[in-house]
């Protein structure tokens, strides 16, 4: 790879309003640009969503990562909060259909209410995606990679840049700055400047859990929840799931188990933010991935 590639990295913070982590970040970043600058490319902060910030929101009108889909971003009007500012980051970040974008890499900063532990979303799968995503692996032996290919990830920030990823950390609840939290945030996305400014040579094969499949809450005719995650599979991210073992928990106290013959992994179990898209879970399959 050659060691010219890259011209800018953008850091996103507060994509979404109630993640305190990146939105803090960002802003002390803003202030003290120095701690993000490396050799070789420029690097700018994005503090994405100010409003949903300041009303500690999610998003005002609209999820802002499911917001910067190619057909949003070229449609002629939207009234949509959260539309306009995809508008805005495809200008600083993109242009989404244009090879030369502003940005060669994203990092997009969040948090999640799963117990996921240092974590990285991955749905871009470009060479120096894979690249660095292998480096932090290597930095950071817990770090977990979840490849996402389930749910709009053509419309996530990140998907602005030429390359780039999520990082997830948690659990942590929404609208609360933890230290652990947002040191472990802060030391990633470090690490990863670092390795961009370098470009060293990397292991091309990485352990990564890859998407297979939603799984909803049950639910009656009318649509409502009639069961909770169960409490043995609760903040169990990361870990396999068998035949037969509990899934759910029904208000009368009754076990639903998991029905399928291929044991799969729990990932974002519980997301409180997620109970609006219509799931309790993501499954994957853990597999040695080469690029």
């Amino acid at each position: 790879m050659s060691k010219n590639k890259i011209k800018k990295v953008v850091i996103v913070g507060g994509t979404h309003g109630n993640e305190f982590t990146g939105a803090y970040l960002a802003k002390h970043w803003l202030k003290n640009p120095n701690l993000v600058k490396r050799d070789g490319f420029k690097t700018d902060v994005v503090f994405a969503n100010e409003k949903a910030f300041k009303e500690v929101r999610r998003y005002i009108d609209k999820d802002l990562n499911r917001s910067c889909s190619q057909e949003i971003i070229k449609s002629a009007n939207s009234s949509l909060h959260e539309e306009k500012l995809a508008k805005e980051l495809n200008q600083k970040i993109g242009p989404k259909d244009d090879r030369e974008k502003n940005a060669d890499f994203v990092i997009d900063l969040h948090t999640t209410t799963a117990n996921m532990g240092m974590s990285l979303v991955v749905s871009n799968n470009s060479e120096l995606t894979w690249l660095a995503a292998s480096y932090l692996s290597s930095q950071f032996p817990t770090l977990k990679i979840y490849r996402w290919q389930g749910d709009e990830e053509g419309a996530y920030v990140n998907s602005l840049g030429s390359d780039g990823f999520a990082i997830e950390i948690g659990a942590i609840p929404q609208g609360v700055l933890r230290a652990d939290i947002y040191k472990q945030s802060e030391e990633l996305v470090y690490k990863l400047l670092d390795f961009l400014s370098k470009l060293d040579e990397v292991s091309r094969t990485i352990t990564l859990y890859d998407h297979v499949k939603l799984v909803d809450f049950p639910r009656d005719e009318e649509g409502e929840i009639t069961a909770m995650v169960h409490q043995n599979r609760q903040d169990s991210d990361f870990e396999l799931i068998h035949k037969s073992e509990p899934m759910f928990i029904t208000f009368n106290g009754e076990t639903i188990v998991y029905e399928d013959d291929e044991p799969l992994y729990g990932v974002f179990i519980n997301e409180a933010a997620y109970y609006e898209k219509g799931f309790a879970m993501c499954l994957a399959r853990k597999i040695e991935y080469s690029f």
